[in-house]
């Protein structure tokens, strides 16, 4: 008797098991939705020219906040870094990455109006706030 009770669970247990965890049966025409990742404006960003091979930036956003001197690399990028951040920037077309000092992970990655005078001498540059350029 127990062992027709047994044959008789089995049987209703694999009949029902599929249908009550879906997990257990293979999933057809599944669609995956893409993630949208929010990104932010461009922070807040400041750039002069303090030489020819070296600019100040400051970056703001939220409690984010960079500021230094970056100094010339190559040809068309300059790079400067604080505790948490490094900033590399091309100021011919605007481009500015940071990444994390630790990680190497993005922060940011955005573009800027190109900076006029780099690699001019700062005294021969005309200031736009006193005169015409």
């Amino acid at each position: 008797m127990d062992y027709i009770k047994l044959i008789i669970f089995i049987a209703t247990v694999s009949i029902i098991l599929p249908v009550n965890f879906p997990g257990f049966a293979v999933e057809k025409d599944v669609k995956i939705k893409p993630i949208e990742i929010a990104q932010n404006q461009a922070p807040e960003t400041y750039v002069k020219v303090q030489d020819m091979n070296s600019l100040v930036m400051q970056i703001n956003e939220g409690e984010y906040e960079f500021r230094g001197i970056l100094r010339r690399i190559g040809s068309k990028e300059f790079i400067g870094n604080d505790r948490q951040s490094r900033v590399v920037f091309n100021p011919y077309n605007g481009h500015v990455t940071v990444f994390s000092v630790s990680t190497g992970t993005e922060f940011y990655n955005y573009y800027v109006p190109p900076v006029s005078g780099v690699g001019e001498n700062p005294d021969t540059m005309c200031d736009p706030e006193t005169e015409t350029c």
